[in-house]
């Protein structure tokens, strides 16, 4: 009986030690504010690195500008209509226009705009993804996500609240499984896969006011919380992992280059670079 009770006694701290395994806190690593980088005159919504060069969509002034990593505007691309979130391949820039409801690409030295040629109108583009042959679009009036898988673009989402659809998607992200979206208004990121149907819903806890833009790292997800002036931390499977506020007032974008993080902040026109503390 007694052995009974021994053996007993193990299985019930094996079993605690699991639960408490399970229910541990997230790993304590975070990432620090290492440089604010000023960004004088430059209002910026999306951000992008091409040939070690960021370049920022600066709406209020209908412009792309070039920084090098100290904020020295290095070139700049003018007369377009409000460029929200862009994006940068080897290809070069892709541009959505948010006044005149069309993408562009520059393919770079050149400043000479390309369309992207849709079948669908847009009605406000705020958010541009390209990976491979692939393109999604954050179609901001029509809260939809247009999504071309290569051969065929696909309208994905509706107007409204509940899980799938959309309230003013304002980013958008393809990885290699998954279209990851900043629902802004409906405070919330969603991730679906390639043929449309949702996966999971992120942040929903948080009470976040306004997630404007999103980063996808290997691990983690990166997402600006514009009104509550901070960048939320989650790991894929949507477990927090760390609130950034230092240095935040309106963040609006953010994107890993050179395992540094750099959050720009549309208020405060400024870059700020994190390190992540091992």
């Amino acid at each position: 009986m007694r052995q009974l009770k021994y053996l007993f006694s193990i299985v019930l701290v094996a079993l605690v030690s699991l639960v408490s395994c399970e229910r541990k806190a997230p790993p304590t690593q975070q990432w620090v504010l290492e440089k604010a980088i000023e960004l004088p005159g430059v209002n910026p919504i999306g951000i992008g690195v091409f040939e070690e060069q960021f370049w920022l969509s600066d709406g209020d002034h209908n412009r792309l500008v070039s920084v090098d990593i100290t904020g020295l505007l290095t070139d700049s691309i003018t007369g377009l209509d409000r460029p929200m979130h862009i994006d940068a391949t080897a290809a070069g820039l892709w541009v959505p226009q948010y006044g005149s409801d069309t993408i562009v690409q520059f393919k770079l030295p050149s400043k000479s705009p390309l369309p992207l040629i849709l079948k669908d109108s847009l009605d406000a583009p705020a958010s541009i993804s390209v990976f491979g042959a692939e393109r999604a679009i954050a179609d901001f009036y029509n809260h939809r996500i247009l999504y071309f898988n290569g051969l065929d673009w696909i309208s994905m989402g509706t107007e409204g609240k509940e899980a799938g659809q959309f309230y003013y998607p304002t980013d958008v992200q393809i990885t290699a499984d998954h279209i990851w979206v900043a629902d802004a208004y409906n405070n919330r990121i969603q991730v679906f896969d390639k043929q449309g149907d949702l996966v999971r819903i992120i942040g929903a806890d948080q009470k976040m006011n306004a997630a404007t833009g999103l980063f996808v790292s290997e691990n983690q997800v990166f997402v600006t919380d514009f009104e509550n002036h901070r960048l939320l931390v989650f790991f894929k499977d949507g477990q927090l992992a760390q609130v950034i506020e230092a240095g935040l007032e309106k963040p609006i974008d953010a994107l890993i280059h050179e395992e540094k993080l750099y959050v720009i902040d549309y208020k405060k026109q400024q870059m700020n670079r994190y390190y992540f503390d091992h």
